[in-house]
């Protein structure tokens, strides 16, 4: 595999053959081509000699990583920017230089995205979080050559560390009272020699019930433990008692004390900040791993004017985002922070003093405030979505996405951990993340912003259903033409029996969002019932609709659904295409998202009424341009569980947002000018001297053409 030309930064690295090592460094040569953004880069450097070198030198090059290290067969690295082409083992200097844009420093990663099939999950979680966090990592989209071996796509990031340019922490000294002075950033994580246990017991619930079982382990990051023999005597301890302290003060009697109690040692916005980070993604390991904390001294801080207390930054983000197969981690309706309750087995957990916070009503409100700020901002559908896209677009623009598969053949795999979608191509991967976004910010408005007001009225059919799965009499099988499952299991109508039926007038309003729905009649077909995978189907409206956003109401039997949807416009056009999930009808414990629950049903067959009635109805919802006049909506089952819609409504008129009109709002600026085939001619020489026709995407989401002349 070679690269003829591409988008992203070219790194070419030689390490002459060495074996790489997980623990110690190997000496090797970097240089990272890079004619610019929206600049062409091109592998053949003899063809193409006079390119702009980013950077040549030496390196100090090893393998990073527990979990991405063991689970991936492409490995991640670490490595140092070095003075000469010596290691700092054998008397090497260590250099900080600007790699890509970035600020200076020596200390370096390459992550490798493996199981994050979009291969951004990682930078989209710092882009999000950098106006809002005082310092998140910064990271560069590239493609590597190791060895002339092409090794795909890679992140080139910065570390979490003490740089001027990143946590900006000082070593420890003893001052000119005798005082010892010191910035600490250590990470809550597995507890890998060595680490500093808390006295305190991670909690099995929100009202204090200990896992005494479990610790919490805090590994040191800086000082780390080999510097610690140089550092003035007692500096470790000095560590665990600031660490005690700010814990000590989460279990005072005075802890919610705005002076006194556990405000005084922790920064709370951050914490805020990393909370909503760790649920917006659903992080299966936030909170419990690769959690950094850093803090300033107080000395310090009285000279410089700084904050002293606690704060955290992000790492590590790539199994989240609907990224894992286990610990709920796909789920977008539950909290990332109940991991000790849902999970009490798994011996790293989350530290006690998250729950602690979550019993202060002031925390609770003011993150509540936190995310209106969020979706006025960065975080608003339209341009987190625009996020999405644009880094969608300079992986595929220069076709570094064809080349990573080419070399991986990641989609042609079904045993990569932990996925719980395997998307069969790029653009899948991308359309999976961008739905499971959607919903999860529809989950996270309704748990944190005021409740939601609509004015909803159902849509009448025209044409579109093709099955009977209610029933209305018996025997069952002579009033029914469907099953919703593979066990020959209907719903059927309150008029045959009461308890479990379904409303004998047809008309229900979801608990969920309270959307109002009309179901068909029960004596004729009442569903669009696609039962195996590729089954599609059009339901028709009776008249032309102008609506924002469309509801169906649904069921899925033998499993989740997963749908394909298109609207039809009267103008002959489509929208993009989107997924709609759709979860099993059978629901033993209700997630507080389901459009109706408790619902029975009976065997077409032998007329067998359920004794448990708890099966249910779902909804989900999609944008619709209001300026087109809507006619139908296209389906198309895209898994092997039986999928049942049975009702569409719409928002009429204009519909009250959760979302604050006075909350703080980030400015659209331009985040991109690209040409018709998608690649990025910000800084493009072409652009400037040939009148052009050019695309500019703003941050919002919004674009525009103009002629570049």
């Amino acid at each position: 595999m070679t690269i003829d030309e591409t988008n992203l930064p070219i790194v070419f690295i030689n390490v002459d053959g060495r074996m790489i090592q997980q623990d110690d460094y190997v000496l090797g040569q970097m240089t990272i081509l890079h004619n610019g953004d929206g600049q062409t880069n091109y592998g053949d450097t003899i063809t193409h000699p006079d390119q702009n070198i980013d950077y040549k030198g030496f390196i100090a090059l090893k393998y990073r990583g527990n979990t991405s290290f063991n689970t991936s067969d492409k490995k991640p690295y670490a490595f140092r920017t070095l003075a000469g082409a010596l290691l700092p083992d054998e008397g090497g200097k260590k250099q900080k230089v600007s790699l890509l844009g970035m600020a200076k420093d020596n200390k370096w990663g390459f992550i490798a995205p493996w199981s994050d099939e979009t291969m951004f999950r990682d930078i989209l979680s710092f882009e999000l979080a950098r106006p809002w966090m005082p310092w998140v990592p910064d990271a560069r989209l590239c493609e590597v050559i190791l060895d002339g071996t092409y090794y795909g796509v890679y992140l080139l990031c910065e570390r979490v560390s003490k740089g001027k340019n990143r946590l900006d922490l000082n070593d420890p000294y003893i001052d000119e009272n005798g005082t010892l002075v010191a910035d600490w950033h250590v990470s809550v994580d597995h507890g890998y020699d060595p680490y500093f246990t808390s006295k305190y017991h991670p909690w099995q619930s929100l009202d204090g019930t200990r896992k005494s079982n479990y610790t919490v382990c805090y590994e040191y990051g800086d000082p780390d433990d080999d510097e610690f023999d140089q550092l003035p005597l007692g500096t470790r301890q000095a560590l665990h008692t600031d660490i005690d302290r700010m814990e000590d003060a989460f279990m005072a009697s005075n802890w919610q004390d705005s002076t006194q109690g556990y405000r005084q040692f922790i920064d709370v916005q951050t914490f805020i900040d990393y909370m909503l980070a760790t649920e917006l993604s659903m992080n299966i390991d936030g909170y419990r791993l690769s959690t950094h904390l850093y803090r300033h001294s107080d000395t310090r801080a009285k000279v410089e004017g700084i904050d002293p207390r606690w704060k955290l930054t992000l790492w590590d983000y790539n199994i989240a985002w609907g990224n894992a197969n286990y610990y709920d981690g796909d789920r977008t309706d539950t909290w990332q922070y109940l991991m000790n309750i849902n999970f009490s087995w798994d011996s790293n957990a989350v530290p006690f003093y998250w729950y602690r916070l979550l019993q202060d009503s002031t925390y609770v409100n003011d993150m509540k405030k936190r995310w209106q700020q969020y979706r006025n901002g960065n975080h608003s559908n339209r341009r987190l979505m625009a996020t999405i896209d644009s880094l969608a677009l300079l992986v595929t623009s220069g076709g570094a996405a064809a080349r990573n598969e080419s070399a991986w053949g990641i989609f042609t795999k079904s045993d990569i951990w932990p996925l719980p979608y395997y998307a069969t191509d790029y653009d899948d991967a991308v359309d999976y993340l961008k739905r499971w976004t959607s919903a999860r910010l529809r989950f996270l408005d309704s748990q944190l912003l005021p409740p939601r007001i609509i004015d909803t009225s159902p849509v009448d059919i025209a044409s579109g259903f093709n099955a009977d799965i209610v029933a209305e009499q018996l025997p069952a099988d002579n009033h029914t033409t469907a099953a919703i499952d593979g066990s020959d299991r209907v719903f059927y109508a309150a008029s045959l029996k009461r308890n479990g039926g379904l409303p004998v007038n047809r008309l229900i309003t979801s608990a969920y969002d309270k959307v109002n729905y009309q179901l068909e009649p029960y004596d004729a077909e009442n569903a669009l019932n696609l039962r195996s995978q590729g089954d599609n189907g059009t339901i028709e409206f009776q008249q032309p609709l102008y609506t924002s956003e469309v509801f169906i109401l649904g069921t899925s039997g033998n499993g989740d659904s997963r749908l394909t949807l298109t609207l039809n416009y009267d103008d002959g056009g489509d929208s993009e295409t989107t997924f709609i999930d759709i979860r099993d009808w059978s629901v033993r414990q209700p997630r507080g998202t389901e459009a109706v629950t408790s619902l029975g049903n009976i065997t077409r067959g032998s007329n067998y009424f359920t004794t448990d009635n708890h099966y249910c109805l779902f909804d989900n919802s999609v944008p619709a341009d209001p300026e087109r006049p809507l006619v139908s909506i296209t389906f198309t089952n895209n898994s092997w569980a039986y999928a049942s819609v049975m009702a569409v409504s719409y928002t009429v008129g204009e519909s009250s947002s959760r979302i604050s009109p006075v909350a703080h709002t980030l400015p659209a600026c331009r985040s991109g000018i690209y040409d018709l085939q998608g690649r990025n001619t910000a800084n493009s020489a072409v652009g400037r001297l040939n009148s052009q026709i050019r695309i500019v995407r703003q941050s919002d989401g919004t674009v525009r053409k103009i002629i570049v002349k």
